[in-house]
């Protein structure tokens, strides 16, 4: 096993890091049993509560399992993973996702946008809804794409704490570095004057109180990406591939 020695200050995450990768890369299989601690200690040059506390963030992301008196055994991360073990896989592309990630992304932000809209519209006053109008500003004001993505990130955060379900801006926020990543690359593919436009008829329906065009225009934003992936990824192709 390539097991490396570690010299950076962050030794927990870069330990963790290569943990990952050599699991995404093939070369730790699942079912695979990690040496033991004390041994990677002395393989990678840690100390051994480095090691441990990075098992347990491994265990936390789905990569590995712990079997007490067993040892370390490399888990299906597909299978026990969270939505943090996506921005695991995403680091080992280099910052991209692939093309069944982001229409597996697509798929579950329709269905939570769609939801969201109708539960605005049936639970949010006038004046909130009136509070968001700043984030639309935000939007036309952003300069570089990085930006405009933090803005539309805002607006939709918002628009789900105003929803009334205390469960759907967490889930926002679990899927924030995805949701940037794939608007920041809308926002390099369309110019930000068509996503502003976009946004604001959205706005607009929420404020009519139209739940089937605010409907509409959710899937047609959310379903349009996933028969053009190819135009969305061409701007950043991973140099890695997931065996």
């Amino acid at each position: 096993m390539g097991f490396t020695k570690i010299t950076n200050v962050s030794l927990t995450e870069l330990f963790v890091q290569q943990i990952e990768n050599m699991i995404l890369s093939g070369e730790l299989a699942v079912g695979e049993q990690l040496p033991p601690a004390r041994e990677l200690s002395v393989r990678m040059g840690v100390s051994r509560p480095v090691i441990s506390a990075g098992l347990i963030e491994l265990e936390k992301l789905g990569f590995i399992e712990i079997r007490p008196r067993q040892g370390a055994f490399v888990s299906d991360y597909r299978r026990k993973g969270t939505v943090e073990t996506l921005v695991a896989v995403m680091r080992y592309n280099g910052g991209a996702m692939r093309d069944n990630e982001v229409t597996s992304l697509l798929q579950v932000r329709n269905s939570l946008e769609s939801l969201c809209m109708e539960l605005v519209i049936q639970n949010a006053t006038d004046r909130e809804l009136a509070s968001v109008a700043p984030l639309l500003q935000a939007i036309e004001e952003a300069k570089l794409p990085e930006d405009a993505a933090d803005a539309i990130y805002a607006f939709h955060h918002e628009l789900a704490a105003l929803s009334g379900n205390m469960l759907l801006p967490l889930l926002y926020h679990s899927f924030k570095p995805e949701s940037l990543y794939l608007w920041t690359i809308s926002f390099k593919k369309e110019g930000k004057q068509k996503l502003c436009d976009a946004k604001v008829r959205l706005y607009q329906a929420l404020l009519n109180r139209d739940t089937q065009e605010a409907i509409r225009l959710t899937q047609q934003r959310v379903s349009a990406p996933m028969t053009e992936l190819s135009a969305y990824t061409a701007y950043h192709k991973p140099d890695s591939q997931l065996p």
